[in-house]
């Protein structure tokens, strides 16, 4: 079983962490508005776009940090 934990800005989804057995997920909404220069999002949708963190180093990597904090800059904008 998987879980889904949204983050928003005024009620709009920004990022949503998805877990699963063997890795985590992050879920970018705005996803193709990204600056993506490392190649980690994944997705051909309209606009999500995601990546997968498959160790907790994953997640604090510099280029993760970058994606985060640019979809919360983009939706604030």
């Amino acid at each position: 079983m998987w879980k889904l934990i949204r983050y928003t800005v005024d009620d709009e989804p920004v990022v949503a962490i998805g877990t699963f057995p063997a890795y985590s997920t992050l879920f970018f909404y705005r996803g193709r508005e990204l600056e993506d220069v490392t190649g980690l999002l994944e997705g051909s949708g309209p606009d999500l776009r995601f990546l997968r963190l498959r160790t907790p180093a994953d997640a604090t990597r510099a280029s993760v940090k970058r994606l985060v904090r640019n979809a919360f800059r983009i939706a604030k904008a």
